[in-house]
């Protein structure tokens, strides 16, 4: 509808009111328009002076009483022009803060995390694990990876070991006799008061959250800072 559309325009509702009233009824004088809109004469004289500062009405002056007119609704496009050339000017001077900000250095990566679910899911980031070929930090809840896998398990450790990648795990210290030692696998155990049913995998600038269900969920985020900070929780559990 016009109204909507001489309203994105920035025309306010008593404007937008008047100026329809003018394009259909021509010239009249603000007790009239205030009369026939049914508008506070104040904001009638008001809205008619926005209306001339936007360059879509005019007025003359007869027997010392202002007659206002709407000027020819084309007059409307030169508003649309000049929002055009404001834009592409302020698209130009954007584009040359976007380049100085890039040479501070403030433009940073923006944080990727994606969410994967169940076997197939979980077995993608642990296939992605792998072939980033980076050193992995676990902080395990229980052995919820050997359970829920079974024999991927094993075809996980073997692919790890042949592409020589090392790997340090934390558990609590129940666990201690359960584990079988791995080439690149170093385990760490601390007390039970830091379990946590949540398993944490640190490898390259990713960290990787999995909350075991029976239709598990994992969380990962790919972002350097992120990943640095929980290696340095995990290099304190480790160094304790």
């Amino acid at each position: 509808m016009i109204e909507e559309n001489l309203s994105e325009l920035g025309f306010s509702p008593s404007e937008i009111k008047i100026y329809l009233h003018l394009l259909k009824n021509g010239s009249s004088y603000p007790n009239k328009i205030s009369a026939e809109t049914k508008l506070n004469r104040t904001n009638v004289y008001e809205a008619l002076n926005r209306l001339i500062s936007k360059g879509v009405a005019s007025f003359i002056t007869k027997n010392k009483v202002k007659w206002f007119e709407a000027k020819s609704p084309d007059s409307i496009m030169s508003i649309i022009n000049q929002r055009e050339s404001e834009l592409n000017n302020l698209k130009n001077e954007i584009l040359v803060d976007v380049e100085n900000l890039k040479k501070w250095g403030i433009v940073t990566k923006p944080l990727e995390a994606t969410v994967f679910t169940g076997k197939k899911g979980l077995r993608i980031l642990f296939d992605d694990i792998i072939e980033l070929k980076k050193p992995i930090a676990l902080i395990a809840a229980e052995l919820k990876f050997r359970k829920f896998f079974g024999p991927y398990f094993e075809l996980w450790h073997k692919m790890r070991i042949e592409r020589g990648i090392r790997q340090r795990t934390i558990f609590t210290k129940k666990f201690k006799n359960l584990l079988e030692k791995r080439r690149f696998l170093k385990y760490k155990f601390v007390d039970d008061k830091y379990a946590n049913p949540t398993t944490t995998i640190l490898y390259g600038d990713n960290c990787i959250f999995i909350q075991w269900s029976k239709e598990p969920i994992a969380i990962k985020i790919q972002n350097k800072d992120i990943a640095k900070s929980h290696l340095n929780y995990f290099n304190m559990l480790w160094n304790s």
